[in-house]
């Protein structure tokens, strides 16, 4: 059975820049690296959205994406 170990965790945030041709939002993320793994969703979420208050872009959305190993 494969076990799966925590390697890393960032924060990125997603503002829109602009909209492209077909009317969609464009938008560009920043990452922020070594996020603690054991920092609660809610928290992630506060942090990102008081991160996103401090540009002039507009804050689409903010994501918590985890890096796993798997091993056999």
């Amino acid at each position: 059975m494969a076990t799966v170990t925590p390697v890393s965790r960032h924060l990125q945030l997603q503002f829109q820049v602009g909209t492209t041709s077909s009317g969609l939002p464009k938008l560009k993320n920043r990452n922020y690296a070594h996020v603690s793994p054991k920092a609660s969703d809610d928290d992630i979420l506060a942090v990102g959205q008081a991160l996103g208050e401090l540009f002039a872009e507009t804050l689409y959305g903010v994501s918590k994406v985890d890096q796993n190993g798997i091993e056999a």
